[in-house]
């Protein structure tokens, strides 16, 4: 039985978490071997020994990556991962022919992986963004032969932002296949922010902020109004300081001229994941764009570590929590009956 099929014959509703990842061993090698002495190498390494020291807080006794991942799941009462590959291995570095070799190597490994438990587990793939047309049939692969219902994006390709005309008509595929993008950025490469893992800690919500001001900014959302984005970590710092771009909209209008609106009314066109690890910060999430535009998010294996607990504890409605924890990413999804 598949997660849909599951969900479908629950009573209540499940527990869905949309922000895990998984290390791809022979991906892993290759993108060290191909990549070595680059940032995508250290990436790689950086995450094996987090998720190793992450386990080893938590040891399950379990024999593989498999089973050690849904007793966590059953220990913080998670019904359904959507998982995606660590973010070192978008391989957005590659050239286009072997990116998009590359891209469809790792989503027919995740959908084995994800098919030795398919009622618990589903795939959210990637593709070679910096070659817009095969990523348009990488996705569209995904969805119609692997059975994936999401796919994963960095906040940019190289030379291109999220919003550049060029991606035009992978935005376009997208919302015809009715999937979500969840926008999780590879961190910041700038060498200013390589101490301290600043890349991660202050890079990624800059390159979360980033990347939806060029959706707003260059039109994507007013010309694809059915698109559904997602944005990890709660969106980055953009939702919570959208004053500051509201106010250089109001002063200079004509800067921003595919857009008629300030920047913060389209906060609530995208969705956003409760990885932000303060419970005020979430509960002025729901405040800013309401508790129908945020899922649960663990950034599994190396995140939360129970984000269902976390959840629980913020001071919302029990209602909100209810959509949050699994009711929002159902139908986001299209898993809801």
């Amino acid at each position: 039985m598949n997660a849909a099929a599951l969900i479908r014959r629950r009573s209540g509703a499940p527990v869905i978490d949309f922000h895990t990842h998984i290390l791809l061993q022979d991906v892993c090698e290759l993108v060290k071997r191909e990549r070595a002495g680059t940032p995508e190498a250290g990436l790689v390494d950086g995450f094996i020994k987090n998720a190793a020291a992450q386990r080893a807080r938590h040891p399950r006794g379990a024999r593989d990556e498999l089973h050690a991942r849904l007793a966590d799941m059953d220990e913080q009462g998670i019904d359904l991962q959507l998982v995606f590959c660590h973010v070192a291995q978008y391989c957005y570095w590659a050239e286009p022919g072997r990116g998009a070799e590359l891209a469809r190597m790792q989503n027919d490994r995740l959908a084995e992986f994800v098919q030795r438990k398919p009622e618990r587990l589903m795939g959210m793939g990637f593709v070679p963004l910096q070659h817009p047309q095969a990523a348009v049939a990488e996705v569209r692969r995904m969805v119609r032969e692997l059975g994936f219902r999401a796919v994963a994006l960095s906040s940019h390709a190289p030379g291109m932002e999220l919003g550049d005309p060029r991606l035009m008509p992978f935005w376009a595929e997208v919302e015809q296949l009715g999937i979500p993008a969840f926008i999780h950025p590879a961190g910041h490469a700038d060498p200013r922010f390589a101490k301290f893992l600043m890349w991660n800690g202050v890079g990624q919500p800059i390159e979360e902020a980033i990347a939806m001001s060029s959706l707003i900014y260059e039109g994507t959302l007013e010309r694809f109004p059915k698109l559904k984005i997602g944005v990890a970590h709660g969106g980055g710092f953009l939702p919570y300081y959208a004053g500051r771009v509201d106010r250089n909209f109001r002063a200079q209008p004509a800067a921003t001229p595919n857009n008629d609106r300030c920047p913060s009314e389209y906060m609530p066109r995208f969705f956003y994941d409760t990885v932000v690890y303060n419970l005020d910060m979430l509960e002025f999430l729901v405040h800013k764009v309401g508790a129908g535009r945020i899922v649960l998010g663990g950034d599994y294996p190396v995140g939360e570590d129970n984000p269902v607990a976390f959840v629980k504890r913020a001071k919302i409605s029990a209602e909100a929590k209810r959509a949050i924890l699994g009711g929002n990413a159902a139908r986001l999804l299209g898993l809801e009956s």
